[in-house]
């Protein structure tokens, strides 16, 4: 069975609905819309929650029987089976509450999650009773009622797509519609074919199994042209001619597999349409979801929502793991010869995508062929095996056309799913009066994660971090087909945002999935999102727990108090390569895994970046390097906003093919050719082919090392160009200039790199690849502070030139952990873990060390002694005092020839920080520490009042406790820690403060 999860693990930490804060906050949120209602802010006696503070913890309950909610909604005393992991958990729903009530927790989560069926008994069977059903309401009515007799409002998972189904086909007349896709041989003469496929019958996913039902066949016949040297087939779309009044269905009862049945489609006649000796055959599914682009999609989710406030339930948040269209979890069982050939096409979408892009496209059906990839197996040579596509014509401007089809199709369906539930949350906000949060990622299979190679009885883990000839599949094609594989778009529905990456047992060694949440995060409107991991022994997920809590990816809360809630901050800023599925939809999400920058696409780096003085500004961060990895289709504002970035001062990259076409149709090569300075001239397919070759370089990049191109996958084409007299060359493989570098009169840069530059710090080859940072360094991308001679302290440089991994925030805080990249994986993935298991493997390959030994270290302007373990994070003020820390087994910093000491003996874990103005309330606090031990602390007072006194968190988060014994001596708070102070969050008020 395939592994599969709803992120509970982030980091050490657990996600807000099992644990507390494990948030971070930024000052600045994302942008909103006009009409936002307030947020529901938690406050304590001394401290409030504002933001990503505020994703404190719940209770839940997660569902895997229909019968499960039945029972909890009639019996609020009856025990059951709630269990998340092997250890059986047996709890009444009064319990549950009572235990919240206790705990200081606002909301109880009632969720449906067939992925915890594995460790509880479940059904396989389509669910009678989902979200938009009366039934469904008024056991949830029931249910909600009783909690708020607890102060609790419920967490549902009301608003996705997954769930709204059967009720909506009754309601509306309307129904989900997949088309199912198999090319096939025609004989022309007597208009005979005969073409098998796999018709699906059932899918299951994150809210159970469905049924997928039979909506008929179509049949098109077609003549193509080979493109000789490409891996193209040109089909005119006026050549081609519906058949289907000739077809048959034949089903071959004994031959099905867990997802569907074989089948053969086949017929004779219609000859007299000429030569046309292909066909292709289109299965279409009705299937229990939304045609997510009716006129009635979202007055209906509106009328839904109304049901629930009108039947007395108290919304608090919806539970959104996972917010992709219908599709099955399986990651490699939907394939027609290795191809993943189905496509979301309902009438609503089909008339959505006319209306923009032209009337021909109101049938879709015919144009799958264009989405056709590798389905030759009937031909009588080796193309049989290659991944043969079709295309509109043999110029390069027609062969780009058809991918800018299918990029048009992903985004159409992806934007549109994003908006209509961003309409229909705010509804929702508005019927409850307060925003709710939706904290979660988009989808449920992330490349490279899911992505396929091919390593025999090797763990594949080990090899998921660069494109090797073994190189299979991407998981990417599925995800873009089920509306999830953008997450910057999803991340206006999603609260904070995050990505699951590190799942299954892969560990994210470059340390992509970490950038990828700092990326989601600083967009959103709560600037915070998560970089999960599951599936690994405790010991290998407290060492990943340091990275994530050293980029502030939502890691530990003691460093994110110390960051003051926020992300790191870098200077490089990638263009996410959104339309590599589109070109092939062979590959994935990425192009090289590379963790020292941020990501963002096209679309929203327009609506949400400008540039000024030679940088781009976005979210109230700097970047003054702007990379494009993959990026066939540029807009008009793109290339603009590329020029005026250089004409600044900036640097621009521009890596992979230069554009044909803009993705508004119109041509795209004179404009990017001015911007670099260079000829381009595209031919018919992308690039050459250079499998093996060495790239050298040369004058601004003669510090860079020799890199050899690893595969003849598109992924590395080389793409020749000619330098002008203002360009130099800076790259070369053979007899080709394959990069260039053209300096603009203020100083900034155009860079055209005409290959992928590779890195891999994970030495997954066996060896480590930096090509990437390499050319970053030497274009000047990393720079110094300046505060010290001949010394390059960027916090990307330390990184990639030490065994640290260092990391600057905007507050001014640096943070450090030791690398844990070189481990290679190969323990069991399973989410719950088997202790025994996994210290038997732990035996036989022992982890390296965690200490941090840091000896006068360079880093962001300061230097550095330090002895620890796990990761450290230090802040000081403008005076150089230390004002906040949090470390583990230490007792002792030197920043700047300062030491700091405050403990005799290291202490297993501490932490302190001012509270941010955001949260302080009256009379509330301005200090908060954490100390796990026992003893004499002493803490530099810095900018803190004198008489602060401090008092022990209480039974709930924020509350006042009990008293602790302190004092201010010599500019140093003095706190004596007792065993009911120990491990407990201390406050710090001003004054009389009681």
């Amino acid at each position: 069975m395939l592994v599969h999860r709803i992120s509970l693990s982030i980091t050490g930490c657990m996600l807000g609905w099992l644990a507390g804060s494990c948030a971070v906050w930024a000052a600045e949120p994302a942008e909103v819309g006009p009409e936002r209602v307030a947020e529901q802010v938690y406050q304590g006696d001394l401290v409030a929650f504002p933001g990503p503070w505020g994703f404190l913890g719940k209770a839940n309950i997660i569902l895997v029987s229909d019968q499960e909610l039945e029972t909890i909604a009639a019996d609020p005393d009856a025990e059951m089976n709630l269990a998340l992991t092997f250890a059986p958990r047996n709890e009444s729903l009064r319990q549950i509450c009572e235990r919240a009530q206790k705990a200081g927790f606002r909301t109880l989560i009632v969720a449906f999650d067939h992925f915890f069926r594995q460790y509880r008994p479940g059904q396989d069977t389509p669910r009678r009773l989902t979200p938009d059903m009366p039934e469904y309401v008024a056991l949830i009515a029931r249910i909600s009622q009783f909690a708020q007799q607890y102060g609790l409002g419920l967490e549902l998972s009301l608003l996705s797509p997954l769930e709204i189904g059967p009720a909506y086909e009754k309601a509306t007349g309307e129904s989900g519609r997949w088309l199912h896709y198999r090319k096939g041989l025609r004989d022309p003469q007597t208009g005979t074919f005969s073409v098998q496929l796999w018709r699906q019958r059932r899918w299951a996913n994150n809210k159970g199994p469905i049924d997928v039902q039979d909506a008929g066949v179509r049949v098109f016949a077609f003549q193509e042209h080979i493109v000789r040297g490409t891996p193209y087939r040109v089909v005119p779309p006026e050549s081609i001619v519906e058949i289907t009044d000739v077809a048959q269905v034949d089903v071959w009862e004994g031959s099905t597999v867990s997802t569907g049945q074989r089948i053969r489609v086949h017929g004779t006649g219609r000859a007299d349409i000429g030569p046309l000796n292909r066909v292709l055959v289109v299965q279409a599914y009705r299937t229990p979801e939304m045609d997510y682009f009716s006129p009635q999609a979202l007055p209906y989710l509106q009328k839904l929502v109304d049901q629930y406030a009108e039947a007395g339930v108290k919304l608090n948040a919806l539970y959104s793991d996972e917010m992709h269209i219908q599709q099955d979890w399986g990651y490699f069982q939907h394939h027609e010869h290795g191809e993943f050939a189905q496509r979301y096409v309902s009438d609503g979408l089909a008339r959505a995508f006319a209306e923009r892009y032209g009337e021909e496209y109101r049938d879709l059906a015919k144009y799958l062929i264009y989405f056709t990839r590798g389905q030759e197996d009937f031909a009588h040579d080796l193309s049989a095996k290659e991944g043969i596509m079709h295309v509109f014509g043999a110029s390069p401007e027609a062969v780009r056309q058809t991918a800018l089809l299918r990029a048009r199709y992903y985004q159409l369906l992806q934007d549109g799913v994003v908006d209509l539930f961003v309409a229909a949350k705010r509804h929702a906000e508005q019927r409850m009066g307060h925003r709710l949060e939706s904290r979660a990622h988009a989808t449920w299979a992330e490349s490279p994660t899911i992505d396929r190679w091919n390593t025999g009885q090797e763990p594949m883990a080990r090899s998921q971090y660069e494109y090797t000839s073994n190189f299979s599949w991407s998981c990417t094609v599925h995800q873009a087909a089920a509306a999830c594989y953008d997450y910057f778009k999803w991340g206006d529905f999603l609260t904070g945002n995050g990505n699951d990456h590190t799942e299954g047992g892969w560990l994210d060694r470059n340390y992509f999935a970490l950038a990828l949440a700092c990326s989601t995060g600083i967009l959103n409107e709560v600037p915070n999102s998560y970089a999960a991991h599951w599936g690994m022994p405790h010991e290998v997920s407290q060492r990943r727990t340091s990275l994530v809590s050293t980029y502030g990816a939502s890691g530990h809360p003691y460093w994110a108090a110390v960051q003051d809630a926020q992300h790191r901050d870098v200077d490089v800023l990638m263009l996410y390569p959104l339309d590599l599925v589109a070109v092939d939809e062979r590959f994935g999400s990425w192009m090289t895994q590379y963790g020292y920058a941020n990501y963002i696409t096209r679309a929203k780096l327009l609506e949400r970046g400008t540039v000024r003085d030679g940088a781009i500004e976005v979210a109230g961060r700097r970047f003054t390097t702007l990379v494009a990895l993959f990026e066939p289709f540029p807009t008009a504002e793109l290339l603009a906003m590329m020029q005026q970035m250089a004409e600044q001062g900036g640097r621009v990259v521009w890596s992979g093919p230069p554009p044909v076409l803009l993705f508004d149709g119109s041509p795209a090569t004179d404009t990017w050719n001015n911007l670099f300075g260079v000829d381009y001239t595209p031919g018919i397919d992308e690039g050459l082919l250079a499998p093996g070759r060495i790239v050298a370089f040369s004058g601004a990049l003669r510090s860079v090392s020799p890199q050899t191109i690893l595969t003849d996958f598109l992924v590395d084409r080389i793409y020749p160009v000619t330098p002008r007299a203002e360009t130099l060359t800076v790259a070369t493989s053979k007899q080709h200039t394959v990069g260039t570098c053209r300096t603009y009169p203020s100083g900034g840069t155009a860079t055209f790199l005409g290959y992928r530059p590779r890195d891999d710090q994970s030495q997954s080859l066996g060896y480590e690849s930096r090509n990437w940072f390499e050319v970053l360094t030497a274009l000047g991308a990393y720079p110094p502070t300046g505060r010290f001679d001949d010394v390059n302290d960027n916090t990307e440089y330390v990184s990639r030139t030490s065994d640290y991994l260092a990391c600057r925030f905007p507050n001014g805080t640096v943070s450090i952990a030791r690398h844990f990249r070189e481990v290679e994986e190969g323990w069991p993935g399973g989410f719950a873990r088997k202790d025994e298991e996994d210290r038997a493997y732990l035996e036989k390959h022992p982890l390296p060390d965690d200490t941090l030994d840091l000896q006068m270290l360079k880093v962001n302007g300061h230097e550095v002694t330090y002895a620890g373990r796990q990761a450290v994070a230090f802040r000081v003020n403008s005076a150089g005092d230390l004002i906040g820390f949090a470390g583990a087994h230490a007792n002792e910093i030197t920043i700047d020839g300062r030491t700091f000491k405050f403990a005799e003996q290291p202490v297993p874990m501490i932490a302190w920080n001012p509270v941010p103005a955001i949260r302080q309330i009256p009379g509330g606090a301005i200090f908060q520490a954490i100390v796990h031990a026992q003893g004499i602390i002493r803490l530099p007072l810095a900018d803190l009042p004198g008489n602060l006194q401090v008092y022990a968190q209480g039974a709930t988060p924020g509350s006042r406790g009990h008293r602790v014994t302190s004092r201010a001596e010599d500019q140093t708070l003095v706190l004596e820690i007792g065993p009911n102070d120990a491990g407990r969050w201390l406050w710090g008020v001003a004054g009389d403060g009681e």
